[in-house]
C-alpha cells in the first residue's frame, strides 16, 4: 500500500467521529436509495480494489454501510474513494469533520480550494476540491455530503439540512462521498475527479 493510500485511510480514522443524538422524538430513518456496498467494482473501465479498514476505524466511523476502494483505469491512473452511509436512528453522523480540519490536524497545509459541480443523469451535484501539501507531497481531495435528496459540501450545509428534521419521527439517510488523488494543482486534478464522481453517482443511481 503506497503512501497516498495510507494517508487517505489514516485521515478517515481522524475525520469520522460518531455524533450523539442531540434531540428527541427521532424513531427511525428513511431507508437509503441504495446500499453503498452495491456501488459496482467496475465502473466504465475503472476497476476497484477493496481496501480493508481497521476495526478501530470502523468503530469510530459508526456507519451502517461503507466502502473503501482504489479504482484504476487501463492507463494506470488511480483514484481513492470512500463512501459511507448512516441510517441508524440513534446516530446522526454525516462525517461532520470537513476535510480541511482532518488534513490540517495531520500536518497538511491547505493551498487552494474551490467548489464546482459535476453532471449526473439526475442533475448537477456540488463538489468541493481542496489542494493540500505536506513536505514535497501534494494531494487533491474532492467531497460532497448528501442528506436525503439534498447535497452540500460543507458542515454548515449539513447543519442547515439536519435542523429541518429536528423533532421529527423519521430522518433521511446521510452519505459522505470522498475522493483523493495525487496532483500538483486543483486544475490538474479537477476533470479527473469530476469525471469519476459522475460515473460513481450514475452507477450508484444516486443524485449525490
Amino acid at each position: 500500500m503506497n503512501q497516498r493510500i495510507v494517508l487517505l485511510f489514516t485521515l478517515l480514522a481522524v475525520s469520522y467521529v460518531a455524533v450523539q443524538w442531540i434531540g428527541s422524538g427521532k424513531d427511525a430513518s428513511v431507508a437509503p436509495a441504495i446500499d453503498v456496498t452495491d456501488i459496482p467494482v467496475e465502473i466504465d473501465g475503472w476497476v476497484g480494489e477493496d481496501v480493508e479498514i481497521r476495526d478501530d476505524t470502523i468503530q469510530v466511523l459508526n456507519a451502517q454501510s461503507f466502502i473503501s476502494r482504489i479504482y484504476r483505469n487501463p492507463t494506470g491512473h488511480a483514484i481513492s474513494m470512500h463512501v459511507a452511509n448512516w441510517t441508524n436512528p440513534n446516530t446522526i453522523s454525516a462525517a461532520p469533520h470537513h476535510p480541511e480540519v482532518c488534513f490540517a490536524g495531520a500536518g497538511w497545509l491547505l493551498l487552494d480550494r474551490r467548489t464546482t459541480e459535476f453532471p449526473t443523469a439526475r442533475g448537477n451535484v456540488p463538489i468541493e476540491l481542496i489542494l493540500f501539501q505536506k513536505g514535497q507531497q501534494r494531494v487533491v481531495s474532492g467531497h460532497w455530503f448528501r442528506i436525503g435528496d439534498v447535497t452540500h459540501v460543507d458542515f454548515q450545509g449539513f447543519q442547515n439540512q439536519r435542523s429541518k428534521f429536528w423533532g421529527k419521527k423519521s430522518w433521511p439517510d446521510t452519505t459522505k462521498f470522498l475522493f483523493q488523488l495525487s496532483s500538483p494543482s486543483l486544475k490538474a486534478a479537477e476533470e479527473s475527479i469530476k469525471s469519476f464522481a459522475s460515473k460513481v453517482a450514475d452507477a450508484s443511481q444516486l443524485k449525490g
